[in-house]
């Protein structure tokens, strides 16, 4: 397969494991929302992402150790026993475990995506329109797969929606395994566990770039923690409303993310898209806790417009990062990803007192304030 055909399988493999989170994301709290209280599904959370971290850091190691391709189709083969298991098993001592260990695997799994996209970027100046396709096809999964938990859920038995994410990931596996069999693995001789921590210090705009990303992805696992609980527990808006309502607020990732990587690559750079992204996010979501009654456009207009800014920090993040690492980077696109990671612990650690004092609502003027944080970790240097 020549290399055009190789990115355009990338953007297949994408679209297949964002089709297989985007359908469990915005469930997981509601399933253990059955057997647990809403303090123990913040822990849970925040040890599946520390798992998250562990497994990102032997990642070089498992590289060196098995190569690139033979590590990725294990982490896939994991991930389809865990989740065809939640679809199985009711038991919340078994249900928990296994919630764990798929959390446990999520950025390592993009990760190996990174990798494999990376190998397919042999100029920089391309990284923002790449970078923004691979993004665009994934949000296509993301946009269309909350209209599928309409037809799913009934009576909160998510099982068929466990079944159909499982069965995204068993298509995955012979792609990966034939379209990349011959894949090159990078010299990672004088790669070590920790230091991607060291070159994102010395390097004070990737650390920067870093920060953002973070706080985009406290911003991700708030919502994904809290919004479904806020719509269906405070608001009283019932699945087939919720699963539209996810559709419509995803569709900011499909529209505007692959035309504003164009831009990072050929006109303003991505300071400019981070600053613009970040303020719309922060406003949009201040708005969240003055909404009470369930109107449906309302809310899904607000929530369109929080992902409006979400998508194009989420893309100049990406580009700015991508831009300054090469395939061969590993710790540091390692550290990257840990990051969302680090922003799954802190999290829950810091809205299970705010939601305790005082509701699901009035966290969001919390995470509004939050996300203006972004704005004092852009990058000095531009790349344009």
């Amino acid at each position: 397969m020549n290399s055009k055909g190789r990115l355009r399988t990338v953007y297949l493999m994408g679209f297949l494991m964002s089709a297989h989170f985007a359908l469990i994301s915005y469930v997981n709290s509601s399933l253990l929302g059955q057997f647990v209280s809403i303090g123990t599904l913040n822990v849970l959370y925040i040890v599946g992402a520390l798992l998250d971290i562990c497994l990102l850091l032997l990642a070089p190691y498992l590289l060196r150790r098995y190569g690139n391709i033979t590590s990725f189709l294990f982490f896939i083969v994991i991930e389809i026993l865990v989740i065809i298991s939640m679809g199985f098993f009711d038991s919340a001592s078994l249900i928990i475990p296994l919630f764990i260990i798929q959390l446990g695997l999520g950025s390592v799994l993009y990760f190996w995506l990174d990798l494999c996209l990376e190998q397919e970027t042999k100029v920089e100046s391309t990284t923002g329109n790449k970078r923004g396709a691979l993004l665009t096809f994934s949000n296509i999964a993301w946009v269309i797969s909350p209209l599928a938990l309409a037809l799913l859920i009934s009576q909160n038995n998510f099982s068929p929606v466990y079944f159909l994410a499982g069965l995204f990931m068993i298509v995955l596996l012979p792609i990966v395994g034939l379209s990349f069999k011959n894949m090159k693995n990078p010299d990672l001789t004088k790669t070590k566990m920790f230091s991607g921590f060291k070159l994102l210090w010395k390097n004070k705009d990737q650390l920067r770039i870093a920060l953002v990303q973070f706080v985009l992805n406290f911003f991700y696992s708030w919502m994904v923690i809290y919004l479904p609980l806020l719509l269906s527990k405070q608001i009283g808006f019932g699945w087939d409303k919720i699963g539209l309502m996810l559709t419509l607020m995803l569709l900011p990732f499909l529209i505007f993310q692959w035309p504003a990587g164009y831009l990072a690559d050929k006109k303003i750079g991505e300071k400019e898209i981070l600053v613009v992204g970040i303020l719309i996010m922060s406003a949009a979501t201040f708005i969240i806790p003055s909404l009470s009654h369930p109107v449906f456009w309302i809310w899904a207009t607000v929530l369109f417009a929080t992902r409006v800014g979400a998508s194009l920090a989420e893309v100049a993040t990406e580009t700015y990062f991508f831009k300054h690492v090469k395939e061969r980077d590993v710790s540091e696109i390692s550290v990257f990803r840990m990051v969302r990671s680090f922003a799954y612990v802190l999290a829950p650690l810091i809205s299970w007192p705010v939601v305790y004092f005082f509701s699901y609502s009035i966290s969001f003027y919390f995470l509004a304030t939050f996300i203006l944080l972004g704005l004092l970790f852009i990058p000095k240097v531009d790349t344009k």
